[in-house]
């Protein structure tokens, strides 16, 4: 059966992105597409490749590596589960990815509206399967004749032959075409689509992708900041070191503020981006089956432990602040009782002195 498959490789870009002019509205801005080089997996060499990168407004860039393939549907299993192992010219694909990545990042950094730490530097890969026309008729005929080495496409398994009934109950394979021979299967680690509207299918499952990994960058951020906020409050110095909260708060003031124009950003992109979606608002279909692929990467869980992290840092600085401003007043009245307690001792020793 004949495919193209499209090995969709996100990276973090270390940057919040404002286009400008004609793109100042667009979520996505491609970068460049030109050929690539022959790939080979497990002694089978591939050309006509193309490689086509893109950056997202949020921060995220995604390289995509696209070449025709043709093989049953065992090979196209196995080439989705060990991807990893493609090469690009005489070098792993990972490799070679993580060789573009700086490049792009300095051809982003003219739109930049924000700097920041790079989040994530690992490589993911998720491979993404078009049928060509006339291959899929019937799409649930296709997925009960395939159903188990389908099944290890999406979910990334290669013992798909050993999977219990068990196994493929607890994971339905669900197919979001709207139509009989429409076939679109997406999980977290591979997707298979046969579609007349697979172009915009597949632009989807990429804004999809991206959100998710930059989701993934945010959660990875957060779980740093919380570390770096507890260690913080960790060493908060007790009432009586009273020379050393001014520094103390005006130390968590700076964090305060960093960290808040971080959520900002933060913010922006799980409401006002992710929001602003081309081409479906018109379109059931195509909404359904974005929404649908938003489930399989857990978009709304990962937004809400996003929002719940950024209350739980900003509680934490807020807090702190308060037990110094706090701390630094009483320490500060302390002093002013026992100096005015010090007064009344040295004025009534005076006078006992002066009356002898």
């Amino acid at each position: 059966m004949k495919s193209t498959c499209s090995l969709l490789i996100p990276f973090d870009l270390g940057l919040e992105l404002d286009f400008e002019g004609k793109d100042a509205r667009e979520i996505v801005k491609e970068v460049s597409s030109r050929p690539a080089a022959p790939l080979t997996f497990e002694g089978r060499i591939f050309s006509n490749a193309t490689i086509t990168t893109r950056i997202y407004k949020f921060g995220v860039g995604l390289i995509q590596l696209s070449f025709p393939v043709e093989g049953d549907i065992g090979f196209l299993t196995a080439l989705s589960c060990r991807a990893e192992a493609i090469a690009v010219g005489k070098t792993a694909v990972s490799t070679w990815a993580r060789t573009l990545v700086d490049g792009l990042i300095e051809r982003a950094r003219k739109f930049a509206s924000h700097t920041y730490e790079r989040r994530l530097e690992e490589v993911d890969i998720f491979p993404v399967f078009v049928f060509e026309k006339g291959v899929v008729s019937s799409a649930g005929e296709f997925v009960k004749r395939n159903h188990k080495a389908l099944f290890g496409i999406v979910s990334g398994e290669a013992n798909y032959d050993d999977l219990s009934d068990f196994a493929l109950e607890q994971e339905r394979l669900v197919n979001f075409g709207y139509y009989e021979n429409e076939l679109i299967l997406i999980k977290r680690f591979g997707a298979v689509v046969s579609s007349g509207e697979a172009h915009t299918i597949l632009e989807l499952i990429r804004l999809a992708y991206a959100l998710f990994w930059n989701l993934r960058g945010y959660n990875f951020f957060l779980d740093r900041e919380i570390d770096s906020a507890q260690a913080l409050i960790s060493r908060l110095p007790p009432y009586y070191k009273v020379w050393v909260m001014p520094q103390r708060y005006q130390m968590f003031s700076r964090e305060a503020m960093g960290f808040g124009i971080d959520k900002l950003a933060i913010v922006d992109s799980l409401y006002n981006v992710s929001a602003n979606i081309p081409h479906i608002d018109s379109d059931w279909h195509l909404r359904t089956i974005y929404r649908n692929v938003q489930k399989e990467f857990d978009i709304d869980e990962l937004s809400k432990m996003v929002e719940v992290k950024l209350e739980r840092i900003e509680d934490t600085y807020n807090s702190a602040r308060d037990f110094l401003s706090t701390n630094f007043f009483i320490a500060v009245e302390i002093v002013l009782i026992l100096s005015l307690f010090w007064m009344v001792l040295d004025t009534s020793l005076l006078f006992t002195i002066a009356q002898k």
